[in-house]
């Protein structure tokens, strides 16, 4: 296998194909689905795991950051996490409470418990191996699914895209890209740690949404693959739709990298058919926002460059930042 999500293909075969069912569990793994679903009688128990195995320096910080928007694409309230740690060996005690210190930060500005979890040194990982399961809860009526985009919502996408990877980049790369960033691009990319989280839109947009999912690895074309596939449909996005900051553009030109396909958490895809009153509401709350397309009955899913290029998203993309990091 590729560097990258395990293909769909063997995801049916070895999982989704191989489950209890019970008429408690409301969200079962599916194309898409990132969390499971009980109904524990009067709310949801709402549950995600995620791996970081990109975030370098800031590790510790994106694994509680990720399972919390997880649970938010999800319509549920993060109530904390469980994590798990694993060091390679020559690992030294400062390392370890580095990515816990990390963690609480990430808890403490999400108002969550982290709640226990797992570490060790082992030598099955070459650098920090961090895994976080969330846990939420959400009234049955607000909880979505990432397979609930219908023809004639309007895609409607959050903040920026490509915040984490190129977030990431700029910290790994400072030296590299000080010569093509002015300090005001600089200093947007340093803030780009602050809108990492989707809890506060995902929170308003479950009011409103068919289907939500936090753009992640795979970026907007990942994304729209993903809830497109789950929901049997397709999608039109059109490229002039899209917010993108320069200073992501930069970053992305200097490493020859496709924003589009670019790790993207702290954006989140919201399919509605009440777009107008949805974006109204987002802005009210200080949360950018654009609407970039719409979904369609047939299936193909069509990105519209600026120039009118039409490129079919026809696979789940390979993350650009594999390519660097």
């Amino acid at each position: 296998m590729d560097i990258g999500k395990v293909p769909l293909e063997i995801l049916k075969k070895h999982v989704f194909s191989n489950f209890r069912t019970d008429k408690n569990f409301l969200l079962l793994p599916n194309i898409g689905e990132d969390c499971a679903a009980v109904d524990i009688e009067g709310e949801i128990a709402v549950l995600t795991t995620d791996p970081i195995t990109a975030g370098d320096s800031m590790s510790g910080f994106l694994s509680v950051i990720v399972a919390c928007n997880d649970l938010a694409a999800a319509g549920a309230q993060p109530l904390g996490v469980l994590t798990t740690v694993l060091l390679p060996p020559g690992s030294d005690e400062d390392d370890f409470a580095y990515i816990l210190t990390q963690i609480r930060d990430a808890c403490n500005k999400l108002n969550i418990h982290l709640l226990g979890g797992h570490s060790e040194v082992t030598t099955a990982v070459t650098r920090p191996l961090i895994v976080s399961t969330g846990f939420g809860k959400v009234k049955k009526e607000l909880l979505i699914s990432t397979g609930g985009a219908k023809p004639g919502d309007k895609i409607v996408i959050t903040k920026t895209i490509g915040l984490e990877g190129t977030f990431i980049l700029y910290n790994k790369y400072k030296e590299k890209l000080k010569d093509i960033l002015n300090s005001h691009e600089e200093k947007e990319i340093e803030s780009f740690v602050e809108k990492l989280s989707v809890v506060k839109e995902g929170m308003i947009a479950r009011e409103y949404a068919s289907s939500m999912h936090d753009i992640t690895e795979g970026g907007l074309f990942g994304a729209i693959y993903e809830v497109c596939r789950a929901s049997g449909k397709g999608a039109v996005i059109y490229e002039d739709m899209i917010n993108l900051s320069a200073a992501v553009q930069k970053v992305c030109a200097f490493f020859n990298l496709n924003p589009y396909k670019l790790i993207s958490s702290g954006s989140m895809l919201i399919t509605t058919n009440m777009a107008d009153e949805l974006v109204k509401k987002l802005l009210q709350n200080g949360i950018e926002c654009c609407i970039v397309g719409e979904i369609i009955e047939k299936p193909n899913i069509e990105f519209i460059s600026k120039s009118g290029e039409k490129t079919y998203i026809n696979e789940l993309p390979i993350d650009e930042i594999y390519k660097v990091v």
